[in-house]
C-alpha cells in the first residue's frame, strides 16, 4: 500500500560541528531518485550559501522561510518579527529567484502551536509547517544508521502524510538519507514536496 512523506529539510548556519558540504551531498542523494524535497531556508544561511541556496530551487525542490537569524520566533516583539520574517523573504527571493510564501517553519519549533505566532505568520502571507517526525540528527551522538532507522520506523507508524524533519548539515543525515530513502521505498512510500500534503 503506498503513502506519501514529506521529507523537509532546515538549512540553517549550524550551531554544532557539522559536515562542510552536506547541504550538497543531500541533494546529489535527493537527485539519484528524483526524490522531491522541501527546504526551509534561513535567510542568513541563504545570503552566505547563494549557490547552493540557487541549486535547491533549480532542482525544483519546494522553497520555505526559516527566519532570518534563526531565534525563537515568540521573543521576538511584533515589530522584529516582522522584520526579521521580511528580511529572510528577501534574502531567499534573492538568493533563489523564489518566493517562499505560503511556507514557514518556526526555529526550533518555538511558536508552532502558538495562535499569536500564527496569525503574525497568516498576516504575512505565510502558514507555519510542523513536523510529524523528528530524530534529533543534529544531536552530535547522532549516527546515520540510528538516524535512518529511527526514521523509516517512525514513518512507517505514523502512516501516510508523515512530514519528516532532517538538517542537511548534520552528518548523520548525509550517511543516513541513502538508507532512509531506500528503506522508505521498499515500505511503499511516495515523497512528496510538502504542497502536495497541504
Amino acid at each position: 500500500m503506498t503513502f506519501r512523506v514529506a521529507l523537509t529539510f532546515d538549512a540553517e548556519h549550524p550551531d554544532r560541528p557539522h559536515r562542510t558540504g552536506g547541504t550538497m551531498r543531500v541533494l546529489d542523494a535527493l537527485a539519484v531518485g528524483e526524490t522531491p524535497a522541501t527546504f526551509f531556508l534561513q535567510g542568513r544561511w541563504a545570503e552566505a550559501e547563494p549557490r547552493i541556496a540557487r541549486a535547491i530551487a533549480e532542482r525544483r525542490h519546494l522553497i520555505g522561510n526559516h527566519s532570518h537569524y534563526h531565534a525563537r520566533m515568540p521573543l521576538l516583539s511584533a515589530a522584529g518579527f516582522r522584520a526579521d520574517v521580511r528580511a529572510a523573504e528577501r534574502a531567499i527571493v534573492r538568493t533563489t529567484r523564489q518566493d517562499p510564501r505560503p511556507w514557514f517553519r518556526c526555529p526550533f519549533g518555538a511558536g508552532t502551536d502558538d495562535p499569536a505566532i500564527r496569525a503574525r505568520l497568516a498576516e504575512m502571507g505565510y502558514r507555519e509547517m510542523g513536523w510529524d517526525v523528528d530524530v534529533a540528527d543534529w544531536r552530535i551522538a547522532a549516527t546515520g544508521p540510528a538516524v535512518a532507522r529511527a526514521v523509516v520506523e517512525r514513518v512507517i507508524a505514523h502512516g501516510d502524510g508523515a512530514v519528516v524533519l532532517l538538517h542537511p548539515w548534520t552528518r548523520a543525515t548525509g550517511r543516513g538519507l541513502p538508507t532512509i530513502l531506500a528503506g522508505l521505498r521498499d515500505a511503499g512510500a511516495a515523497f512528496v514536496r510538502l504542497d502536495a500534503l497541504a
